[in-house]
């Protein structure tokens, strides 16, 4: 019975993603556009291989674990990277850009080949510091957009701790729900970009 409502809500998050990303999709610059999609994309892609797993449909063993590390090195570190370039309306260039790809990559590869599966645990909440720090900047200038990633961040971190939230659901799928809460708030921040508070 608990697989209906894990199927739901990962299914859920995985549309999320994508059609939050596919919306905003044309207010970014090229490298903007994709340095946001590993962050959306990432977060669809952990759901996607639940969603496989749990309709029973063979798929290669730690995929999901694979796409959760992936979402935790190379999606966080590109949320940096994107939120500075939104807070500070800076137009990525190549080097930026993959510069950032280098870093999560290099990430990801040590923790997977290397066997370090607390790493991805680590680098998510110093990623989660970095991009609230520079929405503080944000912030300091009134942007809508600083304050929208600060909720975001906020759901993302509370999702990483779903274990403890004292809520009759299940771990999984609070997990999910607060995800799903965190693309929204990312979407309605790329939406806002150039808006001041007040």
């Amino acid at each position: 019975m608990l697989l209906i409502p894990h199927l739901f809500s990962n299914l859920a998050l995985c549309i999320t993603g994508v059609l939050i990303f596919l919306k905003y999709y044309k207010l970014q610059p090229d490298y903007s556009r994709l340095l946001w999609g590993f962050f959306f994309l990432s977060a669809s892609l952990t759901a996607l291989t639940e969603v496989i797993s749990l309709t029973s449909i063979p798929i290669p063993d730690k995929t999901t674990e694979l796409a959760l590390i992936l979402e935790r090195t190379l999606g966080a570190v590109a949320v940096v990277s994107a939120t500075w370039c939104i807070v500070m309306h800076v137009k990525p260039g190549h080097l930026f850009f993959f510069a950032t790809i280098a870093v999560g990559a290099a990430l990801f590869y040590c923790t997977i080949f290397y066997e370090i599966p607390i790493l991805s645990l680590i680098i998510l909440p110093f990623c989660i510091i970095i991009t609230l720090l520079i929405c503080c900047l944000g912030l300091a200038s009134k942007q809508k957009s600083a304050l929208w990633i600060i909720f975001a961040m906020m759901f993302v971190a509370l999702s990483v701790k779903s274990r403890d939230i004292p809520l009759p659901m299940s771990p999984v799928d609070i997990n999910r729900c607060l995800m799903i809460l965190a693309l929204f708030c990312t979407g309605k921040a790329l939406r806002n970009e150039y808006k001041i508070l007040f």
